[in-house]
């Protein structure tokens, strides 16, 4: 009996020892400088030409569908930003003041008064060019005044896509978070001081800024300056969601395509939705 145990003791010591041996050569193998350089170039091999080639496609997809893409992008971000950024960056704004600069550009943000304010440039050049004594004078007053009437139909169009999709989407505002802990969506929700899925206020100001871009080429990327510095206050001051503010310059920007199509001469033979 006694033989038996130590013969089995015996066994499993030279076992547990042809282990360890074999765990050390294991370790050894692995950290070995030959066994490292093999796997990074295994790994560089399978990774890299898959980036490469997916940067390629991702470059050639861009650039022959641009409309398809920033679209497929912006919603792609918003996705993302629903899911995990909006909810505590609005609360962390929530909780902390807003620099009075962010303050200043949410509160001066003309938003819905765009409206009034258009008509009203439009009726002063109209009436400029009716007071006007001289041709060059009026066609220059009438010039400035389809200028307007344009902006005014992006900016229509652009508000008429923004509430319907408000009400269809039916997002819960920041504010609804901060009173009654909403956090979502409430699908076709009529109330649409309520929601803010897109956002009314970076909507508008892109639109306009633009519409009016296009109007004053020169002064393009400062009406494109404002309306991000505006955007970004809307965020910051909790007033929409991050995701909000982004579907809001997009359909803002996008709707500016539409409102060319409207007044192009060309518009029966031009298609309103092209990739």
């Amino acid at each position: 009996m006694t033989e038996k145990t130590d013969l089995l003791t015996k066994t499993k010591a030279a076992c547990r020892h042809l282990y360890e041996k074999a765990d050390d050569a294991r370790k050894k193998l692995a950290s070995s400088q030959a066994v490292q350089n093999a796997r990074e170039r295994l790994a560089q091999v399978r990774i890299k030409p898959a980036l490469a080639a997916g940067v390629v496609f991702l470059k050639k997809f861009t650039l022959e569908q641009p409309k398809t893409a920033s679209f497929i992008y912006t919603c792609l971000f918003c996705t993302l930003s629903i899911r995990f950024f909006d909810e505590p960056l609005a609360v962390a704004r929530m909780e902390t003041e807003s620099a009075p600069f962010f303050t200043v550009l949410e509160t001066f943000n003309p938003s819905g008064w765009w409206f009034f304010i258009l008509l009203f440039l439009w009726l002063t050049y109209m009436a400029a060019g009716g007071l006007s004594l001289t041709t060059d004078a009026f066609e220059k007053n009438l010039s400035k005044a389809k200028a307007v009437a344009f902006i005014f139909l992006t900016l229509l169009v652009s508000s008429a896509v923004t509430f319907v999709l408000n009400i269809v989407i039916g997002r819960y505002t920041p504010a609804m978070l901060d009173s009654m802990h909403l956090y979502g969506f409430s699908a076709f929700r009529m109330r649409v001081a309520e929601t803010s899925f897109p956002s009314f206020g970076a909507q508008s100001i892109w639109a306009v800024a633009v519409a009016t871009g296009s109007f004053l080429p020169r002064l393009s990327k400062l009406f494109y300056a404002l309306a991000f510095l505006v955007t970004l206050s809307l965020v910051m001051t909790a007033e929409c969601y991050l995701s909000d503010a982004v579907m809001g310059a997009y359909v803002g920007v996008m709707m500016y395509g539409v409102a060319k199509w409207i007044v192009s001469e060309n518009r029966e033979n031009t298609p309103l939705i092209s990739l």
